[in-house]
């Protein structure tokens, strides 16, 4: 009777054995989701969420964080590298966002040194297109998103004409 229970017992332990070889793969199956929900996809929204800008046309800036904390701050980061900062300090007071055709834009200046240390913004967010005029020490730099050759505003034409 031991010889008999040795094949079952051999038989049962390579059936344990072959279904703990199936167990692994079984568990890698739920881990594919997991890239998918890692995803480059929350791009795709940020592509929609620029459009919720619109919301924002005649609130101060300040107010509605459009620099520090919206859908274009990573992009203003990335576009302006180290100049981020600079553009911070340059919109202290500034002017309530607007629309002009499909360009939103604002502008502002550094406390006390308007003309001197100056910025705008141009953003139109059915494009996703943005310039950035930084003036620092009344020289004037422009940054612009690849492709984007965004109309500028009167107002903002008059204050590149008069910087």
């Amino acid at each position: 009777m031991s010889l008999r229970a040795a094949p079952v017992v051999l038989v049962s332990a390579l059936t344990v054995s072959i279904a703990a070889c199936g167990s692994p793969e079984r568990s890698e199956a739920p881990a594919a989701p997991a890239p998918a929900a890692q995803s480059a996809p929350p791009a795709v929204p940020a592509a929609t969420d620029w459009t919720s800008l619109n919301a924002l046309v005649g609130q101060d800036p300040n107010a509605s964080k459009l620099i520090e904390d919206s859908v274009v701050t990573p992009h203003l980061k990335a576009l302006l590298g180290d100049k981020y900062e600079t553009l911070r300090a340059n919109m202290q007071t500034q002017s309530p966002l607007e629309r002009e055709g499909s360009v939103l834009y604002t502008s502002g200046n550094k406390a006390h040194e308007g003309g001197i240390n100056a910025a705008y913004i141009l953003i139109d967010p059915t494009q996703r297109g943005m310039e950035v005029g930084l003036w620092e020490n009344g020289k004037l730099t422009t940054y612009t998103t690849q492709g984007a050759a965004l109309p500028k505003p009167k107002d903002i034409q008059t204050m590149i004409a008069n910087g």
